[in-house]
């Protein structure tokens, strides 16, 4: 995806968004390579199904091994991912901004009050940031050895959206806040409930 066009409509944007402006314009060259493809591919593990599957997975094998650390950090997990895409779901609704790559193509950037659902129009946050943060400090509460490993899969997700043109720095801050603030809130009502 090769464009000459200048994005339009970011006259009376705020510096942030004239920075996720500029960073669409300079990786929109690069969308279409193999290498950005395959990325592309990777951290779509990351999307809400094959995080679910993920999660599952790792309670059924608590339960096959009969492992309540593994439970718990499967249920953290299944939780915390609920969550984030729950809240995810409540800005996107809130909130209109065209994809990088619909900005690009388009040649017009626009960011406002929700009333289109089209995914061309849904850019903030990312939920794929969001969802794979919350699993990836879910399961660290339970592994913490293994923290350094699940965080950085789940940066590497948030850079893949932004390398991808599927979202804006921006959109993979906020949507790595959401994932944080509803694993913390997982976390806080496990500890919480663990108490009765």
């Amino acid at each position: 995806m090769s464009s000459d066009k200048h994005i339009s409509g970011v006259d009376d944007a705020t510096a942030i968004e004239d920075a996720d402006v500029a960073v669409a314009e300079a990786t929109v060259p690069y969308a279409d390579h193999l290498a950005v493809e395959l990325l592309g591919e990777l951290s779509d593990f990351t999307d809400q199904e094959p995080l679910y599957a993920a999660t599952g997975a790792v309670i059924a094998v608590g339960l096959v091994l009969r492992d309540a650390k593994t439970i718990r950090a499967g249920t953290r997990m299944l939780a915390s991912h609920l969550l984030a895409t729950a809240l995810r779901g409540v800005v996107k609704h809130l909130v209109d901004r065209t994809r990088p790559d619909a900005a690009v193509r388009n040649g017009h950037y626009h960011m406002g009050s929700g009333e289109r659902y089209e995914r061309d129009f849904n850019s903030f946050p990312s939920g794929h940031t969001a969802g794979a943060v919350a699993v990836a400090r879910a399961f660290s509460r339970e592994y913490p050895r293994q923290a350094p490993l699940a965080l950085a899969s789940a940066a590497a997700s948030g850079a893949a959206q932004v390398i991808r043109c599927s979202h804006y720095p921006s959109d993979v801050v906020v949507g790595a806040g959401i994932g944080a603030l509803a694993e913390v809130g997982i976390d806080r009502l496990m500890r919480w409930s663990s108490r009765y």
